[in-house]
């Protein structure tokens, strides 16, 4: 009789905390959420990468800016210079 109880008791321990499965549901969910944070980092990764290449573009445009700046200035000097009423 022991013996049939302990029997008994083994096995509800191992049924009770036992592997539990995982609904199909449950699982295509998990995998479209998967997929889903695969695409969104894959998008982080164009993202950075082209928010980079419009600062290198930003900075080129900010250098351009500056030399046509000095490059008016000087001419508005040789311009003040020359066209001076005497």
């Amino acid at each position: 009789m022991k013996r049939l109880l302990f029997v008994f008791l083994l096995g509800i321990i191992v049924i009770g905390c036992g592997p539990k499965w995982a609904k199909k549901e449950t699982m295509d969910a998990l995998n479209e959420a998967r997929a889903a944070l695969q695409a969104a980092e894959n998008r982080i990764t164009e993202l950075e990468a082209e928010k980079a290449q419009l600062e290198q573009q930003k900075a080129q445009l900010n250098q351009e800016i500056s030399n046509l700046n000095n490059e008016i200035q000087v001419l508005q000097n040789k311009i003040d210079t020359r066209c001076k009423k005497k």
